[in-house]
């Protein structure tokens, strides 16, 4: 398949771009923006739980677990894969921070007993037999979302397809889980297919709830979205956000989209 992939994300209005906590992976290609012709894509965007420590650590963690697992292993196998690998990827944070001469104080080492949490929706995207459709493998935990649009329509939205189906309390990816056999009970999954000239649209909740939002109401955000990084593109990504946010259509949140256009 030939892909090109884009990646736009932009924090939540009064935090830094060091306290972004979303994530999102692409491969094979490993950067944000990238032209790809391969027989395989996986794509994965995470929202990671403010309310926990190391949520940004744990979201990219996920992506890049999500990204280089086997098409036909079920999310749930993944999740559990990359919260094994936690202790290691603590362990590197509790480094970095020695060596800026800041270590963990007593009253983050709670924090870090709980663990991290956050929300993921990823796809595998596999070659057919002539390369212009395939198999399209979806799955998600929480409220991040993927839409597919063809010749124009939203065909797809997944896990979720109304703006009204979003809340404060969604199920999480835990890195540190006390029932495994719970994760799976959340995990939604979705077999479909990609066609040449599909566009699919991978964006964490808030903006997937602006994108639910604006097509009940009629309109076409994906054509919206089509035209960031073209020479058609009015403003930009974060000042869509911005905008967006001033006029009460988005809420105030962590903001990221993986863009792949077929």
């Amino acid at each position: 398949m030939r892909a090109f992939v884009s990646t736009f994300a932009v924090p939540k209005s009064g935090s830094t771009t060091e306290e972004y906590e979303d994530a999102s992976h692409i491969e094979p290609a490993d950067r944000g923006d990238a032209d790809i012709n391969s027989p395989w894509l996986a794509a994965a965007v995470a929202d990671g739980a403010s309310e926990a420590m190391l949520a940004g650590h744990w979201a990219r963690h996920l992506t890049t677990t999500f990204t280089a697992a086997p098409a036909d292993q079920n999310l749930t196998a993944t999740i559990l894969a990359a919260a094994a690998d936690w202790d290691e990827v603590e362990a590197e944070y509790r480094q970095a921070r020695d060596t800026v001469g800041e270590p963990i104080a007593w009253y983050e080492e709670d924090g870090l007993r709980r663990g991290a949490y956050a929300t993921i929706v990823g796809a595998h995207l596999l070659d057919g037999p002539t390369r212009r459709q395939g198999p399209l493998l979806v799955a998600a935990l929480g409220d991040a979302c993927l839409f597919q649009i063809r010749d124009n329509d939203l065909i797809t939205a997944f896990p979720i397809d109304d703006p009204a189906g979003f809340d404060t309390r969604p199920s999480l990816a835990p890195s540190r889980p006390r029932d495994p056999a719970k994760i799976g009970e959340h995990v939604t999954s979705l077999r479909t297919d990609w066609q040449q000239g599909d566009q699919l649209l991978l964006a964490s909740d808030a903006l997937a709830q602006w994108f639910l939002a604006q097509a009940q109401a009629g309109g076409t955000p994906w054509l919206t979205l089509s035209d960031l990084g073209t020479d058609a593109e009015i403003g930009g990504f974060a000042a869509l956000i911005d905008g967006c946010r001033t006029n009460g259509s988005l809420k105030n949140d962590d903001t990221t989209l993986l863009r792949i256009d077929l």
